[in-house]
């Protein structure tokens, strides 16, 4: 019975998606339910790898709208993005492309592009957020060569009703407008979550590429035009508890995006008119799993189908199709633990620029052994392998090896160190493959080295705590893939690549009575350049494109009874923007939010309000692209419990 009800909750969403587009629905991110906090075997299976995690305390904090502006506030990572609504990652000074982004066991980046716009993933659907620095292509397959993301949701046991209503007002025609709602009798339970944003974006600009600009360099006040965004979507939980150990988990994650191409600052002066792209997305996955007996298993299958429209242009629709199935079983034995399992996905792809000639579809298999070992309770070290099967294509062999050794352990104080190396590949994307006469069907696949070692101090006092950490890595990744021109633009398998650096992380907890405080510094100092050109050409031993070698941010949050107040700055170093020496200068954004919140009767009531970018700072994160001053923000949550 448990297996046919897991079998309706995969078919039911997906015949329909399959029926008609997603309609243009309203999203929140969580309740205050009593939660069952559960980690994925990424954590246990990978003890050597930095993995960090963003909570649903900061996400609630920030009051940001989309994963981008979230990163770049409390992550030492690289975000290149305009202000129209396009952002991309950029782990480790590593391509957009090179880092997973997992829903379930679903890596949501485009099967055209290999990547996915970071803006479009609503906070508001998320509890939490945990972001790995580094190689984990054996527990995550092709493409987690930088880093990977999880997408993560609390699971609930709901017994009863729970609401949560959200709106966001804040400059330039921001509105975000949110729900939540839970039902649940304590075994069965429906969780949906419906959103609306939207921006106007016409903020104002110091434009220096006007029209006498080689006579005059002097900025000239302008307006950005053309840079509206309209997101909206909803995700639809239904779990159910058999016992505290057997249980169904089902998400439906329905999304449709529409944004203008933001006109860069020449083309804004002389504003016509401007391209859009409109963006359905829907991702569905579902799960059963079963840790009752001594060898413990679970099963999922997803769908996902991803359509983008340029310019209402109906002769331009890229359109894929993915099916996703998966297995796995686990043993423990005293000290170790034992994972088997395998993944299979079937993709179909509709793009108007392929042929019929280049693909119909294609298909993954993927099979993976994972080994965790604790011998004493100092050490903790994990084996993972993967072999990946592609269809007419070949992909390499991805091990990975982790350790996490506590090497002091004395009163209040203790030290650890750990180490991870791991392979990692990438299979090109099918736009590198069989983008119309341009595309390269005799790509070959990117592959990486990965090693890391660190150390981690923590102090845990009466009244507080403190952790200090310090990471260094090396990455060498072969056969990266470019577009290139070379009498067309083409991908090409182009550099050898080298990526190393140093990661610091600092954190401070004080309590006392009634008012705590806590401080955060993060700082990466990032080298990544071309060792070598397989083709010949181009520059090598220089910075990538796009990629600060230092990048960082603080943030300080005092909390005094229902009162918090926060500051948080990022600095963004300077980024070559081409090999001929051009580079866009450093900056700094600093942003602050108070907010006040009560509880009466049960229910819950915050208001907030925030700025960003506090000081006008004026800066491109993107060469030629305008972004907004200051801008302010105010909030209203209410959270009802029956």
């Amino acid at each position: 019975m448990r297996h046919l009800l897991f079998v309706i909750l995969v078919l039911a969403p997906t015949l329909f998606a399959w029926a008609e587009e997603p309609e243009p629905y309203v999203v929140y991110d969580s309740i205050f339910l009593d939660e069952i906090t559960t980690y994925g075997d990424y954590i246990k299976y990978q003890p050597g790898a930095r993995i960090v995690n963003l909570d649903a305390d900061i996400i609630n904090q920030s009051n940001e709208p989309g994963l981008s502006q979230l990163l770049s506030r409390y992550s030492p990572v690289y975000i290149k993005s305009d202000a129209g609504g396009l952002a991309t990652i950029r782990i480790r000074g590593t391509a957009p492309n090179h880092t997973t982004i997992n829903f379930g066991g679903i890596n949501i980046n485009s099967l055209t592009l290999g990547q996915s716009n970071i803006s479009l993933v609503s906070m508001f659907l998320f509890d939490r957020i945990e972001l790995q620095y580094g190689s984990s292509s054996s527990l995550n397959g092709s493409g987690a060569i930088g880093g990977s993301i999880y997408l993560d949701q609390k699971n609930y046991q709901t017994n009863g009703v729970r609401f949560e209503g959200k709106t966001i007002q804040g400059s330039f025609g921001e509105q975000l407008y949110g729900a939540k709602l839970a039902l649940g009798n304590g075994k069965f339970e429906s969780v949906t979550k419906l959103y609306l944003y939207q921006k106007e974006n016409n903020f104002p600009f110091k434009n220096p590429y006007h029209e006498n600009r080689i006579e005059d360099r002097t900025p000239v006040d302008d307006i950005q035009k053309g840079a509206a965004i309209n997101n909206k979507g909803i995700l639809q939980q239904f779990n159910y508890l058999f016992s505290s150990n057997e249980f169904i988990k089902s998400s439906f994650w329905f999304e449709n995006s529409w944004r203008q191409v933001q006109p860069n600052m020449q083309t804004n002066l002389n504003y016509k008119t401007t391209e859009t792209l409109d963006n359905k997305n829907i991702r569905t996955w579902a799960e059963y799993r079963n840790e009752k007996n001594p060898i413990k298993y679970n099963f999922g299958a997803g769908y996902v189908h991803d359509y983008q429209l340029y310019d209402s242009i109906n002769s331009q629709e890229i359109i894929t199709d993915r099916l996703i199935a998966e297995a796995s079983a686990k043993h423990k034995m005293n000290n170790m633990e034992f994972k088997l399992g395998t993944k299979y996905k079937y993709m179909v792809p509709d793009v108007y620029a392929y042929t019929n000639a280049s693909v119909t579809n294609e298909q993954y298999l993927d099979i993976y052994l994972s080994w965790f070992y604790q011998p004493t309770a100092r050490l903790k070290t994990a084996v993972n392998l993967r072999q990946t099967m592609v269809s007419e294509y070949n992909t390499p062999f991805t091990p990975s090896l982790g350790a996490d050794f506590t090497l002091i352990k004395k009163g209040k104080n203790q030290i650890n160190i750990t180490a991870n190396l791991a392979r990692s590949y990438r299979v090109p994307t099918f736009n590198d493959r069989y983008w119309g006469n341009q595309g390269n069907p005799n790509l070959k696949p990117e592959t990486g080295i990965n090693i890391e070692g660190g150390t981690k101090y923590e102090h845990t006092g009466a009244n507080s705590n403190t952790t200090l950490k310090a990471n260094v890595f090396y990455m060498n990744i072969n056969n990266w893939i470019e577009w290139r021109y070379f009498g067309a633009w083409q991908a090409h398998n182009i550099q050898q690549v080298v990526s190393k650096g140093l990661e610091i992380m600092a954190q401070q907890t004080f309590e006392s009575g009634k008012t705590s405080s806590e401080i955060n510094i993060n700082y990466t100092f990032n080298k990544i350049e071309a060792i070598e050109n397989i083709t010949g050409s181009g520059t090598t031993n220089h910075q990538l494109r796009y990629s600060p070698i230092h990048i960082g941010n603080v943030s300080y949050q005092l909390q005094y009874r229902n009162w918090s107040l926060y500051v948080d700055g990022s600095y963004t170093g300077l980024r070559y923007t081409d090999y001929l020496g051009e580079t866009l200068p450093a900056y700094f954004l600093t942003n602050t939010g108070l907010h006040y919140s009560f509880t009466m009767n049960e229910h819950h009531t915050d208001l907030s309000f925030s700025a960003d970018n506090l000081f006008d700072v004026n800066y491109q994160n993107q060469k030629y692209y305008a972004m907004p001053g200051r801008t302010f923000r105010i909030g209203l949550s209410i959270k009802m419990n029956y």
